[in-house]
């Protein structure tokens, strides 16, 4: 009788610990949260049609091609500018307090030799940040984000600024958009858009008199 009992005992004690084991192997009760998938950084917005620059058309509402007397009509009154045969360049300087003074600059030309001797925009260029391209490219970027979108880009020119620091012109001819950058910090100043493969060396805006260029021809 007592080897019966011990033998009862141990069958008992031998079913405990397979069913603590059988406890073990089965899944916890606590939720296993799901796998995370890291979302693709959201595009750039679209800027407002006022600060939309498309290389080789427009930027905001001001198209190549367009007459001086209806950007004056959409711009109002020039701040300032410079006119002589058949050329002139104009600039509207923003005038909000406590803000860096940046402009839109149009630079226009009289075609004699057409069939309209009134001026046309031939290049516009912008040093406002709010002025963007659809994919977000503006100014005060560094130029290996720019060179992302436009891979075409080629060093034009070079000059000394106000502030007598370096700046390389970099334009995309195809495309029809020049950016200038900083040599110190590779910061693009200013963004020029011109007729799609225009060769710039004889027509950018004529704002820097002691402009260097990089092999091109003359």
């Amino acid at each position: 009788m007592k080897h019966t009992l011990y033998l009862l005992l141990a069958l008992l004690l031998l079913a405990c610990q397979n069913q603590s084991s059988n406890n073990q192997l089965e899944p916890s009760s606590v939720p296993i949260p799901d796998t995370v998938v890291t979302a693709p950084p959201p595009k750039p917005n679209t800027p407002d049609s006022a600060y939309l620059i498309v290389p080789g058309k427009s930027i905001g509402h001001i198209r190549l091609g367009m007459s001086a007397e209806t950007v004056t009509k959409r711009l109002g009154k020039p701040d300032s500018g410079d006119a002589a045969m058949g050329k002139a360049l104009s600039f509207w300087i923003a005038k909000q307090p406590q803000e860096p003074r940046h402009y839109v600059a149009v630079y226009t030309v009289t075609d004699f030799d057409g069939r309209s001797e009134k001026p046309k925009v031939q290049q516009v260029q912008v040093t406002s940040p709010r002025f963007r391209t659809r994919n977000g490219i503006g100014t005060g970027m560094l130029l290996s984000e720019i060179r992302k979108q436009f891979n075409n880009l080629q060093p034009l020119a070079h000059y000394l600024n106000k502030q007598k620091q370096e700046v390389y012109i970099y334009d995309d001819q195809e495309q029809g958009i020049a950016f200038e950058v900083t040599v110190l910090d590779s910061l693009c100043t200013a963004i020029t858009i011109h007729r799609k493969g225009e060769n710039m060396t004889d027509v950018y805006l004529p704002l820097y008199p002691d402009i260097t260029w990089l092999n091109q021809p003359r």
